[in-house]
């Protein structure tokens, strides 16, 4: 009876404060998941701003990130808290680890046995707070434990998790990513706070979720699970000082991702082959970066600096392989007689393989080797200075002797091309001005009708057709009536009215954006009055992505309604024509400081360029020049005669007409002709939205956009957007 009265007191404590039943947890989570993430975290990083701190509710998400480039324990950066409303980011290094109301805010919360902490995989956690708060938590609960003992049927991962119960999906390469992205650089990046509250937010409502999973299991498993929460918080912080065996396992996971490395970029490099081929050389080259990782370690326990401060992991790796080197060892086969386990180190034989190695130092290696390897092997005096640089300056002759300086300039050029590019791009196509301008237009009688940009502002102004009443933002009032509006009831008056923020729809990065059609352009110039309501910002990286599945639907979308896409674009006669007038635009450009050889290279470039156009039937229907004409010299085209200049003239003058003469039509327009009623064309829309939210997981659209939209636009007289007005406008634009 004694022990059924306690598992009903350890049951009703796993089970404490739900609050609401678990249908209107579920219903009121879905509700509350449809506001704007970034409208929900609070950045707190001063003291001033700890004020604003009130916590809600007594179930709390929690996530800590932690950098290890603080000190050798490592250092908190950010503590995630998620209640009732909000989700809060402390950010630990900014506000100062030392900060007494920060530590006594931390401590109200964590250590106040009425509110439930929820973790996943929070062991770890739980030690930071200890080791750099003196926290000692309250009412600990870890998701991850109940989704081992629930052994559910996709996993325990907190992605699974995600994406079976909250409709939220990343991939694991994002998640690793970001876990491991610098957390103790400052400023935070937007994509950093974003992922990071993120961490926190689906905590208290998986616990429900998983709480009643956990009824289905025997009830000493689930109390079993609460003394292993007990367990936990109850672990002492100890220094990661590692063992040699540990280290041993470091070293020996460094290198067998260097050979992978080397296997994959087919390095021949004689020291790579006999690493593949000779088993006791491996041992030698472990054993020696084994005795660089002790006395790194003890240094950086000595100075409180981050382990991999002097030299990284990878970088030991290849560090003992060119000490290797450098000990010229006849033949390893002899050597492996006296050579010990490099984990062994109960062997007599250890102390022989450090006196071998000065020895061969002594013998024949330069004064900064010999004095900084024979201290390296004594664990000698505890120098900074001394020891970063004889790293330093192993891992330099490593480089020089692995890759040749010419080879060296050769990647470092085309590194340097690449980025050259990539700058280039962005400069010359994303966006430098905000994508929305949030101006304000309002009615005659004073409704608010919609947000718009700027230059939509000024158009109606330079009409007379409104007032301007306020300047910031700029806001405008209606002379007219606008075609259309309805006060009330209005299915485009949300949408329109919500604030834009100026941010990809898809990770929420704020800079190199550009403007992206869900629907493809292709099709939507088809479509009267449905053109501005798919166009949305994203990113380089996300518009890339995002062009490429829709450049592979396209092709699915041609089949289906059986339209014949060229794939072979080479043979375009529009494309042909249109190439050589850029061409010719090209050489005009460069023409007055060209030399004789580029002069050639463009003569047999057009030479080649105009046979093409010869050889096309079609061209030779439509053509009316007559290219006996054109002048020859040395059997290439006098690209500086008259006549050339005026084949050109011509191509420019007539390129409509080879365009209306193409023999690969608008596949666009066709399939569009092919959508008989208004039903089919708001189905063929909804495909591209679905395909758009599936594949590309938006987490920032603007919240009232609609899969289902059906709102048909109508232009009035007056409308900026009226064809006649936007004809008018570029020819105004023009004068300009």
């Amino acid at each position: 009876m004694q022990e059924q009265l306690e598992n009903i007191h350890v049951i009703q404590k796993i089970y404490s404060a739900q609050g609401n039943t678990y249908e209107e947890v579920i219903s009121n989570f879905h509700n509350l998941q449809k506001q704007h993430l970034t409208k929900l975290f609070k950045y707190i990083s001063n003291e001033n701003e700890l004020n604003q701190f009130q916590l809600k509710g007594s179930v709390i998400g929690v996530d800590i990130e932690h950098t290890n480039e603080i000190g050798f324990d490592g250092q908190i950066s950010i503590v995630q808290i998620k209640d009732d409303e909000d989700v809060y980011i402390f950010d630990v290094i900014e506000i100062g680890l030392e900060n007494q109301k920060l530590i006594n805010v931390l401590k109200l919360i964590f250590e106040d046995d009425k509110i439930i902490k929820v973790f996943y995989a929070g062991s770890t956690d739980v030690l930071w707070l200890k080791r750099d708060f003196q926290i000692y938590i309250q009412n600990y609960f870890d998701l991850k434990e109940i989704a081992d003992m629930c052994k559910l049927k996709g996993g325990n991962s907190l992605i699974y998790l995600w994406k079976q119960y909250c409709d939220h999906q990343v991939s694991k390469s994002y998640k690793n990513n970001m876990q491991t992205s610098n957390w103790a650089e400052r400023p935070l990046t937007q994509e950093q706070l974003i992922y990071a509250a993120y961490d926190c937010y689906y905590l208290p409502y998986l616990r429900y979720v998983l709480l009643q999973e956990l009824t289905k299991i025997d009830i000493k498993q689930q109390i079993k699970i609460f003394l292993k929460f007990n367990k936990t918080v109850n672990k002492d912080y100890k220094k990661p000082i590692l063992s040699n065996s540990e280290l041993a396992k470091v070293i020996q996971k460094e290198y067998n991702l260097l050979m992978q490395i080397v296997t994959e970029t087919n390095d021949t490099s004689p020291i790579y082959q006999l690493l593949q081929t000779q088993p006791a050389a491996v041992q030698l080259v472990q054993f020696i970066a084994l005795e660089i990782m002790k006395v790194r370690q003890e240094y950086a326990v000595h100075h409180n600096d981050p382990v991999e401060s002097l030299e990284e992991n990878e970088q030991v790796i290849l560090i003992a392989i060119h000490i290797y080197q450098r000990l010229n060892i006849p033949n390893i086969q002899d050597y492996k007689l006296t050579y010990p386990d490099y984990q062994n180190y109960q062997n007599q034989q250890y102390q022989f393989t450090l006196e071998y190695i000065s020895k061969q130092i002594d013998k024949d290696w330069e004064v900064y080797f010999k004095s900084f390897c024979k201290g390296l092997y004594q664990s000698f005096l505890y120098d900074i200075n001394f020891i970063k640089y004889g790293l330093t300056t192993i891992f330099e002759s490593l480089q020089v002797l692995q890759i040749p300086e010419s080879k060296n300039k050769q990647n470092q050029q085309k590194i340097d091309q690449k980025k050259q590019k990539q700058s280039e791009f962005v400069e010359k196509f994303t966006r430098k001005k905000p994508a929305y301008g949030n101006c304000k237009i309002y009615t005659k009688e004073n409704f608010f009708l919609c947000n718009c940009d700027e230059k939509k502002i000024r158009w109606y102004l330079k009409q007379g057709l409104a007032d301007l009443i306020c300047e910031d933002p700029p806001t405008i009032q209606l002379k007219f009536d606008p075609s259309g509006f309805k006060e009330e009831g209005s299915d485009k008056a949300q949408y329109v009215t919500i604030e834009r923020v100026n941010q990809c729809v898809i990770c929420g990065k704020e800079n190199e954006l550009l403007k992206f059609h869900i629907v493809p352009v292709v099709y939507k110039k088809h479509i009267q009055g449905k053109r501005s309501y798919d166009v949305v910002c994203l990113c380089l990286a996300c518009h890339h992505k995002a062009s490429a599945l829709n450049d592979k639907l396209k092709i699915i979308i041609a089949e289906k309604y059986n339209i014949n896409v060229k794939q072979n674009k080479k043979d375009s006669l529009l494309l042909m024509v249109k190439n050589l007038i850029k061409s010719v635009m090209a050489y005009n450009k460069k023409k007055q400081n060209l030399p004789k050889e580029a002069y050639q290279k463009f003569q047999i470039q057009f030479n080649n360029q105009i046979e093409q156009l010869k050889n096309q039937q079609l061209f030779n229907q439509i053509n009316q020049f007559d290219l006996n004409n054109l002048k020859y010299e040395d059997n290439l085209i006098n690209i500086n005669d008259e006549s050339f200049s005026g084949f050109v003239v011509y191509l420019k003058l007539n390129e409509e007409l080879f365009n209306k003469n193409e023999d690969n039509p608008d596949q666009g327009k066709l399939i569009v002709e092919q959508l008989k009623t208004e039903e089919e064309i708001d189905e063929f829309l909804v495909f591209w939205r679905d395909n758009f939210l599936n594949e590309m997981k938006p987490q920032y659209l603007n919240e009232a956009w609609a899969i289902d939209h059906k709102f048909k636009r109508t232009f009035g007289d007056k409308s900026q957007y009226n064809p006649n007005n936007q004809l008018q406008q570029k020819q105004t634009d023009d004068q300009d």
